[in-house]
């Protein structure tokens, strides 16, 4: 059978990524779409070779070694290739495909927006699935919505797949590659190190009696599941991607935050645009390797905040993990998650607890978990309290290291003035109350979260619910409050 990716054939998506899609069942339909397109064209395909071998054969050898004979005997006068895999599409030919992806790529991102969640890409987001990976998870997850996929897949791989519903490793590779390079890199996608080999989301079968092109494909029960939910929550792929009685030590989120909520100096605002286009251009070119960098500074100076920034800008999930919390005999399980779920973006937090002269892992299981990530085009962030707890030798190899200082007080006004509590009282003078209170910005945001709470549970002024909040806290402050005019008359607050 010859036959090739069709994408750049296919009808794109409605105008408009803004759109997006009304379920998870509706974004499913329109990927089952495109693959059942692409299906109905190989079958042509295959029914024209079909009639024009049987034109030329004389015998049932004739058939069997037609892959050898077309390339020698033309059946319509035109050059034919002798093997499947076809030569690299022009540019002017992928142009459309790309433009596929991405604008089906823009209705999705869309969608989640609207926090409408989609099993599909969720698991390619979690697992940093390549394109190829998707579109296998297509393939065979498709016999479980219709059987006509199973038809489609009976014949075009003929007697190779007499009793199996399921699309083959062959298959797979015949459709979805188009060319050497993509042959090779999808084939070592399906090996047993392959992340949805790995986690048991993907099988083979059968195996170790059949060669790897004849082994069918089949989904893990509960994946299938999570992919046809009508509402696919991310705590059921947690536990999909959690091998039972295995700790997830990984939280991965989407944070929000931009640029503009950050409240630090506008020269180290600036080295983390850059560090996101050093990443940026890391991931879309293999000789650019993406930066591992040290976040330093006291806790609750707005490290995690940086990070959460970059997440957003680069469009990424953010996996973060506190080493502080994890025990040091199950480092070794860490890095085999980390490698396992390849998340794009990683910030390690408590993370002099790897670098340092002292540290209880090995620096070199540390210095391969770094180049693999590096050679993947993944970015790395170290969040630790001093950039000297840092051993010499990783010294010289990490790069940037940001300096985040305590806000000084103008910031201190500005982190109070983007709490909820601001200006809900005219009697405080905040800007008193930032000069006095010296605090990072994450007890600011304590503190006002505290206040916010004991607003709901008792009416009294806000003063008096912030002297409280700051008293739960620890700190010892009398809430400053404006002078009052003379021979004005100051109402009451509520």
């Amino acid at each position: 059978m010859s036959a090739e990716p069709l994408t750049e054939s296919l009808p794109e998506p409605p105008t408009g990524a803004s759109a997006g899609f009304a379920d998870n069942w509706s974004y499913l339909k329109t990927e089952l779409g495109w693959l059942e397109r692409m299906l109905m064209v190989a079958v042509a395909r295959q029914k024209k070779e079909t009639k024009e071998i049987d034109r030329v054969a004389q015998s049932r050898a004739d058939r069997v070694t037609s892959h050898w004979w077309q390339g020698v005997i033309s059946l319509d006068g035109k050059i034919c290739y002798d093997e499947y895999r076809q030569p690299p599409a022009t540019t002017a030919m992928t142009a459309p495909r790309l433009g596929y992806q991405q604008q089906l790529e823009g209705r999705i991102r869309a969608t989640e927006a609207r926090g409408i969640p989609l099993g599909l890409p969720m698991l390619c987001d979690r697992l940093q699935l390549s394109l190829f990976e998707k579109q296998v998870v297509l393939l065979a997850i498709a016999p479980e919505v219709n059987r006509r996929y199973a038809r489609l897949y009976r014949f075009l791989q003929g007697e190779e797949s007499a009793v199996s519903d399921l699309p083959t490793v062959n298959l797979a590779l015949q459709l979805l590659c188009r060319n050497d390079q993509e042959w090779r890199a999808g084939r070592s996608r399906l090996l047993d190190d392959a992340p949805l080999l790995k986690l048991g989301l993907l099988e083979r079968h059968p195996r170790h009696t059949d060669t790897l092109l004849n082994q069918s494909l089949r989904l893990a029960a509960p994946l299938v599941n999570f992919l046809l939910d009508e509402q696919p929550q991310p705590e059921a792929l947690d536990r999909l991607l959690k091998p039972a009685g295995i700790e997830s030590f990984l939280t991965l989120s989407r944070p929000q935050t931009q640029w503009d909520a950050l409240v630090l100096p506008e020269s180290l605002t600036e080295q983390l645009r850059s560090l996101c286009d050093l990443a940026s251009a890391a991931a879309v070119s293999p000789k650019a390797s993406p930066p591992i960098a040290v976040l330093a500074g006291p806790s609750g100076t707005g490290k995690t905040l940086a990070a959460g920034a970059i997440a957003h800008a680069l469009g990424q999930p953010l996996a973060t993990v506190d080493l502080a919390q994890v025990n040091p005999s199950d480092f070794s399980l860490l890095l085999q998650e980390i490698e396992t779920v390849r998340p794009p973006l990683l910030l390690v937090k408590s993370a002099q607890l790897w670098l340092r002269r002292s540290a209880a892992i090995a620096p070199s299981d540390v210095a391969r978990l770094l180049s693999r990530r590096q050679k993947d085009g993944t970015l790395t962030l170290f969040s630790l309290p001093h950039a000297e707890a840092i051993a010499l030798p990783w010294q010289r190899q990490l790069r940037p290291v940001l300096s985040f200082a305590m806000p000084d007080a103008a910031q201190r006004l500005q982190l109070w003035q983007q709490t909820e509590l601001f200006p809900q009282s005219s009697s405080i003078d905040w800007e008193a109350l930032a000069k006095q209170l010296v605090i990072p910005g994450s007890e600011i945001v304590a503190i006002a979260q505290t206040a916010r709470q004991l607003q709901f549970a008792q009416d009294a002024p806000l003063a008096q619910h912030l002297q409280r909040a700051i008293a739960l806290r620890g700190h010892s402050l009398s809430i400053p409050l404006r002078p009052r005019s003379r021979g004005r008359k100051v109402r009451k607050e509520p």
